[in-house]
């Protein structure tokens, strides 16, 4: 039953992926690949439909529509919210935003989208998993296994390609803002003394600082290696935002990438 449950999972990380770049397609009229990891899934969505397929089996099991429906309601939320607050003290970056949605908390939850993972769940319990577990469980025990470790070794690779590229970005970045502070420093210390009126001192200083320092990061993205950086794009294309430390160095080549890709 493991194995079941395992290949279950993934699959219902799949069914997620499809469906958050569908409803992208249909939002912006293009595809927007989706999701944390390099690979077709969105665990949150597989972890969810598994932890509400587990516990109406073994669990609830005198559940009604209405039940469900609160059930995923709230447990989505909490789960969604679980996950952005956690990625984002990870790795200072966030890969959904709903503050610009009504009836929002901190932009890692709305009421709109945890009302729709509710009508998720409902499909889920009444729709999916009486199509999907069926046919799961005609597959023979010995086949299970071996698509539930492949599919646990390709998601493990990829996980780890996934922190180590993300952590290597924001390392890198780190290292050129540094570099960025202490050229500045000397750069307003050299314009102040040049002024006269304390507001040009103050704001003519911000201005160029501002030019300066996008000047030099573009100029890093433009020298950089364009096989690293065609790499990088693809997945930093996905991430909404950052926070926290060096959040504008790496906000505006956020920004750059994807404007680039805009254009392309």
């Amino acid at each position: 039953m493991i194995n079941l449950y395992i290949v279950y999972f993934f699959l219902l990380s799949f069914v997620g992926y499809i469906y958050e770049c569908l409803a992208m397609v249909l939002w912006t009229g293009k595809w927007d690949n989706r999701g944390f990891l390099f690979g077709p899934i969105i665990p949150i969505y597989g972890f969810g439909a598994l932890a509400g397929t587990l516990l109406f089996t073994y669990g609830y099991r005198n559940y009604t529509p209405l039940s469900v429906f609160i059930i995923a309601v709230v447990a989505s939320a909490i789960l969604e919210y679980i996950v952005h607050w956690a990625l984002e003290k990870m790795f200072h970056a966030y890969w959904w935003d709903y503050s610009m949605a009504p009836l929002n908390i901190n932009g890692r939850i709305s009421l709109l989208t945890s009302l729709g993972f509710g009508v998720a769940g409902l499909l889920i319990v009444y729709v999916v998993n009486p199509f999907i577990i069926p046919l799961l469980r005609k597959i023979s025990p010995v086949t299970l296994q071996i698509m539930a470790l492949v599919m646990v070794a390709l998601f493990s690779a990829d996980l780890t390609l996934t922190i180590s590229v993300l952590s290597s970005f924001i390392n890198r970045v780190k290292r050129i803002d540094d570099m960025i502070n202490q050229t500045m420093d000397d750069f307003v210390n050299n314009h102040i003394s040049d002024s006269l009126k304390l507001e040009d001192k103050f704001f003519g200083a911000m201005d160029k600082i501002d030019v300066v320092r996008r000047k030099i990061i573009n100029d890093r993205i433009d020298k950089a290696d364009k096989n690293e950086v065609a790499f990088y794009k693809r997945f930093l294309y996905r991430i909404r935002g950052f926070r926290g430390e060096n959040k504008d160095a790496l906000n505006r080549i956020l920004s750059r990438i994807k404007g680039e890709n805009r254009n392309e």
